[in-house]
């Protein structure tokens, strides 16, 4: 107890010049930690800002506006400001069945080609390409790869120069994961819905042409020369045999069955597996 009276006597001896000094760094302690709670608060949302209005570049599969079963893969950018040198790596890179060179009943599944790098997409702007067909694809099943990962680079400042700027570094490489899957698609479903919807117009159109016919014959039956009757049956049968000829020659234009090769056959699957964009 006799410190702790001692210690107190000190203090309170103290002048008042000392105590001004005490309250000086005090003061000084305080500014400080304000400061750097104030500094932290920027960072902060200059961080939050930043996420805001940076460019975020997307790429997925889109079926055409025009075509339900043409499936199209897009990129966009869906930030606020401009994207730079975008470029996309693929472990598994995407692959299309090459139909239009299909012979012998097989078709060569090959790359998707992809540009090397896209220049700049502005916000909003995108860069799409046709991919394959839900339908075709559907056919060849399991003969083919549906599900694709990868990466998507880019940046948010075009690569110039620091120059005399050399307190400037090096400008942020910026990343979206994506995973292209055509069985995350709906087709099943879709083709079914919409293979109904063109059999009911189909069996429209041939209720039309019925109707057709019938209107034909009603107003043909009403002639009563006979040379015009035997026109109006050379006539109908010009037509029917017209329309044989083009139902024959459709049926052998018909591909067959095709198949699915890879364009490296003696390295098969494999080599495919380890190619990349």
């Amino acid at each position: 107890m006799g410190w702790i009276q001692s210690g107190w006597g000190g203090v309170a001896h103290v002048g008042s010049s000392a105590w001004l000094a005490w309250a000086a760094w005090a003061a000084i302690l305080v500014a400080l930690l304000a400061l750097a709670f104030t500094n932290r608060q920027i960072k902060l949302n200059r961080r939050v800002a930043a996420q805001q209005i940076r460019p975020h570049i997307g790429m997925f599969m889109e079926p055409h506006p025009a075509d339900w079963h043409v499936i199209e893969l897009v990129v966009r950018n869906f930030g606020q400001t401009a994207a730079y040198d975008i470029r996309f790596s693929f472990q598994n890179p995407p692959t299309v069945a090459e139909y239009e060179n299909a012979g012998q009943g097989y078709a060569d599944v090959v790359e998707l080609k992809l540009p090397r790098e896209l220049p700049v997409l502005a916000p909003g702007q995108e860069w799409r390409t046709v991919w394959d067909s839900a339908l075709d694809r559907a056919e060849i099943g399991s003969g083919i790869e549906s599900r694709f990962a990868g990466t998507v680079t880019y940046h948010d400042r075009p690569d110039k120069p620091r120059g005399w700027r050399f307190w400037r570094g090096d400008r942020p490489t910026l990343q979206t994961d994506v995973v292209l899957d055509w069985d995350a698609l709906p087709p099943t479903q879709r083709i079914e819905l919409m293979t109904t919807h063109d059999l009911a117009k189909r069996e429209k159109l041939k209720l039309e042409l019925l109707r057709g016919l019938l209107t034909y014959f009603h107003y043909a039956s009403k002639e009563t020369r006979p040379e015009v009757f035997r026109s109006e049956i050379e006539r109908i049968n010009g037509a029917v045999q017209e329309t044989q000829d083009r139902w024959r020659t459709r049926q052998l234009e018909q591909p067959t069955d095709v198949s699915v090769r890879w364009g490296s056959a003696e390295n098969g699957l494999g080599k495919h597996h380890h190619q990349h964009v």
